[in-house]
């Protein structure tokens, strides 16, 4: 089958690490009404209560008042709870640490999972695809894929051109580039071409920014003209446009270290449908090729055996051409969308 099902401890250790870091996630909602600082500041021989943002943007409150110095109060004990909340977490994360690792679920490329992290703190929308979406499908399934499908040194991240905006207007440090930097601060472009798309660290590990076709080769994705000239450029892939179209689907996964990471994917069936038309294209390298239809047969054989809880949606139908589909499911050892 490519993969084995996990054993009861394995499956105890990872549900009790799962529900504890959604813990976590719950308090962390709460990080943007702690933000910052209040202090008091003297214009023309009065003090005013004043809120300051970690951006630098400063907001008053109000003259001193019993009112102001209350809020002043009840902001930082709140801010101290949740500061002291965090720590508590994060010393219950490094013991489960120990006991994922001792079950052999810590499997997230440690790179990759740095990368994410990233992108997920400064809340830029994307989709894991490729290879790496094999942890994803895995951890909801409890199951262990065989190493050989999942070898691989890069990760495709997909970013959906009608979200370019909101992606620039977050971005920290102005680039994708800078945002793989702060993750590792080795990542370099892989050539000196300014419409590189790529990017890897000192250990080869690689990002490939991608997204959707403009329906012309000699048209700029709307997304691509948001970005600085100088910047990383996102591959455009006309097939994509499956992807971007698919139902949103999200696991919980272990880095090599044993920490949790909350990884946006496709729906496993999207998945199928789009390796498998890859691996059917004649000008796809042959060795790439297999592999494609090997993951479309491993991913079809863990939703017919054990993803039996994704829901019935006519989505995927909709969105992928209907010759595509019989053949897929011909070809995938009856594989049902």
């Amino acid at each position: 089958m490519g993969y084995r099902r996990l054993e009861s401890e394995q499956v105890r250790v990872a549900v009790n690490a799962r529900q504890l870091f959604e813990q976590l996630e719950q308090h962390r909602l709460q990080a943007d009404s702690v933000a910052g600082s209040m202090h008091w500041k003297t214009i023309h021989g009065r003090e005013y209560l004043y809120r300051a943002y970690s951006y630098g943007k400063n907001r008053s409150l109000g003259v001193r008042s019993p009112e102001t110095e209350q809020i002043k109060y009840k902001f930082e004990n709140r801010q101290a709870d949740y500061k002291a909340r965090e720590i508590e977490y994060r010393d219950q994360f490094k013991k489960y640490a120990a006991y994922i690792k001792a079950n052999y679920l810590n499997r997230f490329p440690l790179a990759g999972a740095r990368v994410l992290r990233s992108l997920h703190k400064q809340k830029i929308p994307y989709r894991l695809i490729g290879t790496n979406a094999l942890y994803a499908f895995e951890a909801r399934a409890g199951v262990m894929i065989q190493p050989e499908h999942l070898a691989t040194e890069d990760m495709d991240v997909l970013m959906g051109a009608r979200q370019g905006m909101r992606i620039v207007a977050n971005l920290q440090a102005g680039s994708l580039l800078s945002l793989l930097q702060t993750s590792d601060k080795s990542f370099r472009r892989i050539s000196a071409s300014p419409y590189e798309f790529a990017a890897a660290n000192d250990k080869g590990f690689r990002v490939d920014f991608i997204t959707q076709g403009t329906g012309s080769p000699m048209r700029r994705s709307a997304f691509d003209e948001l970005l600085e000239t100088d910047d990383l450029h996102p591959v455009v892939i006309d097939s994509l446009k499956w992807h971007v179209s698919a139902p949103h689907y999200e696991a919980i996964v272990f880095d090599m270290q044993g920490m949790p990471l909350r990884v946006a994917t496709v729906d496993p069936r999207a998945f199928v449908l789009h390796k498998w038309f890859v691996s059917q294209q004649p000008d796809r390298e042959p060795m790439k090729r297999t592999r494609d239809e090997n993951q479309a047969r491993l991913v079809a054989t863990m939703i017919r055996n054990e993803l039996t809880d994704l829901p019935v949606t006519r989505a995927i139908s909709q969105m992928f051409p209907h010759v595509l589909q019989v053949e897929a499911e011909d070809a995938l050892d009856e594989f049902s969308l």
